[in-house]
């Protein structure tokens, strides 16, 4: 079940034909469960790795993003598969892709998977030592087996295993929007916090109904989240639109005073273009006018708005790591 099984919908923009982030042509997800969490991962190319152009924006500074953050700020570019998983497994995680990278060049250069992509994704209520033994390499690997271009699993799936928000079971969620231009825009998000009484769809406040008792001040109020596009858009374009798309999670309630830290990563599938070389040493790269970007910051501020609220709805028919009760989704809508 999602969101719009339930008759709602966010914003005023169409989503795209599975209203999830692999509507962006050439982006496959999947997914692997461990004993108290799990690892996402998103591939945003088809067959071999190739570079894309990169930006991010971070509440605290960018911590959660391991590994290429110092890639995405010097030179706006990645290759890499992204990971989202526990911090307390970063090394392992880190060396499934290292293995993943050797295994395509022994070398390991910039443009087939260098450096590692991995996204922390705190606040797992499980004790430390088992969210580092309870992850390998060998999930890393199954979850990139797994990745594939269908609608992604949504709640209780991946590192959404043991996250919950607005005092009911959450996890990992996705959306997307077309834009008139023919252009996708597709978010996947990893939700983990927010207060019961800020729970909003789309403009009208309907946590204070739900009846849910507020997370414990042990749980960490985070997010994560992947913003991707096939529009033509340059690094700093790309900071902007994953600026802008945080404006769905205030909307929904999910980012507030509590939040204690997250980042969003946002990235074009066909910016970047190293199979057409201007020249010598050169790539050719193109970007999206002025005039088009506030299309694309409302399509990913409002896939970011849904792909929360398609969390909390999935996870709701399914079992919880840690308890946490399903939100009563049938309520979201009782005052529309």
């Amino acid at each position: 079940m999602r969101l719009r099984d339930h008759g709602l919908a966010v914003g005023r923009l169409e989503p795209g034909a599975a209203n999830a982030v692999t509507d962006v042509p050439g982006v496959r997800v999947g997914d692997a469960p461990g004993a108290a969490s799990g690892v996402t991962a998103l591939v945003p190319f088809t067959g071999a790795p190739r570079r894309y152009f990169a930006g991010r924006w971070s509440l605290d500074g960018g911590d959660e993003l391991i590994g290429g953050l110092a890639m995405t700020e010097d030179f706006g570019a990645l290759s890499t598969p992204l990971v989202l998983a526990p911090p307390q497994a970063a090394g392992r995680i880190y060396d499934g892709l290292l293995a993943y990278g050797f295994g395509l060049d022994a070398g390991l250069p910039e443009d087939a998977g260098w450096p590692p992509g991995l996204i922390a994704v705190d606040g797992v209520p499980a004790p430390a030592a088992s969210l580092h033994a309870g992850l390998t390499e060998e999930h890393v690997a199954a979850a990139l087996s797994a990745a594939s271009g269908d609608a992604p699993a949504e709640g209780q799936t991946g590192v959404g295993r043991g996250l919950a928000a607005f005092g009911a079971r959450a996890g990992v969620g996705t959306a997307s929007r077309r834009l008139p231009g023919g252009a996708v825009v597709g978010v996947l998000l990893a939700a983990n916090g927010g207060e019961p009484g800020s729970l909003t769809v789309d403009g009208e406040r309907v946590g204070p109904r739900l009846g849910l008792a507020a997370l414990g001040p042990e749980r960490r109020r985070t997010f994560a989240a992947v913003v991707a596009t096939d529009a033509p858009l340059l690094p700093v374009q790309l900071d902007r639109l994953a600026q802008r798309a945080s404006f769905g999670l205030v909307r929904v309630g999910l980012l507030d005073g509590n939040t204690s830290g997250g980042t969003i990563l946002a990235l074009s599938t066909t910016a970047l273009r190293d199979d057409a070389p201007a020249g010598p040493g050169a790539v050719r790269a193109s970007a999206t006018a002025e005039s088009g970007l506030p299309e694309l910051f409302a399509a990913a501020a409002e896939s970011c708005e849904e792909a929360v609220l398609n969390a909390l709805v999935a996870a709701g028919g399914q079992p919880s790591l840690d308890g946490s009760p399903p939100l009563p989704a049938d309520r979201l809508g009782a005052d529309r």
